[in-house]
């Protein structure tokens, strides 16, 4: 079973600075973590390799210090990481990195499943796993609370407004989960030395065949134009009387007031 697992380094801080010129994150400097739900998905390919055997790669794109984010993934299990980081891709947005990140399970080769958490907590568009399914040409699972593999399928169960769903895909397969899929389990010391020991391979955009008109701004379909932050609701307030009936008026009175009856 060659598994693959879509991993992000993201910021480890609420108050994310935005670039004034391009509109885009600035990630250079800022403290980073391992994308929290990552870990669910790793833990779910461990438990597949645990159960059919196999190989789980860990594959990021970003800048040359993203690589860092797969040694938490490595400490507890994965056995090798890739790196795609080329300046050229600043600024890629989500049609782009799914090109991108497709082109990188290409040349892995032979992948059986590739695996992601639901979301990053950077973005929050959940686009990346149907994007790189489309590329690839492969059946996608999205927002799995547990997988499974039997044989050449891949079985998962879904939340749905009526309940829980079980689905089935033939591999290969996309599947996206959910951070209540799992409990991720702990580094061990042995694991945390290896993890700081890994050499990840290092990809840039000729190593996948694709060229700078493909990847970053150039080859994106969408561009900020604008980015702020949302308007704060207005509060509400009590309506209070000496009995419930005073309260009844006053409220009345407001609500006629505001024109809402």
């Amino acid at each position: 079973m060659n598994i693959v697992v879509l991993v992000k380094q993201v910021p480890a801080i609420s108050d994310i600075e935005i670039d004034a010129k391009d509109n885009n994150l600035v990630r250079v400097g800022a403290p980073t973590m391992l994308n929290p739900v990552d870990l669910h998905a790793i833990e779910a390919a461990l438990k597949i390799k645990e159960a059919a055997g196999g190989t789980i790669t860990l594959l990021t794109m970003g800048t040359a210090t993203a690589g860092e984010a797969m040694r938490d993934g490595i400490a507890i299990g994965a056995d090798k990481g890739i790196l795609i980081t080329d300046e050229r891709m600043a600024g890629s947005d989500t049609l782009a990195t799914g090109r991108i990140l497709a082109k990188a399970i290409e040349k892995i080769g032979n992948v059986d499943l590739v695996l992601s958490g639901k979301q990053s907590t950077d973005g929050e568009t959940g686009q990346i796993p149907p994007a790189v399914a489309q590329r690839l040409g492969m059946a996608l699972v999205s927002y799995a609370e547990s997988v499974a593999v039997d044989g050449s399928v891949l079985q998962a169960t879904r939340k749905n407004h009526d309940g829980i769903e079980t689905v089935e895909a033939s591999l290969p397969a996309v599947c996206s989960i959910m951070e209540t899929a799992n409990s991720p389990r702990s580094a061990k010391v042995r694991g945390k030395m290896m993890a700081s020991k890994a050499v990840f391979d290092v990809w840039k955009l000729e190593d996948l065949g694709l060229d700078a008109a493909e990847a970053g701004a150039a080859g994106s379909a969408t561009k900020v134009t604008e980015v702020f932050p949302p308007t704060a609701p207005e509060m509400g307030f009590m309506v209070t009387g000496d009995d419930e009936g005073q309260s009844v008026k006053k409220l009345v009175e407001i609500l006629v007031s505001k024109k809402v009856i």
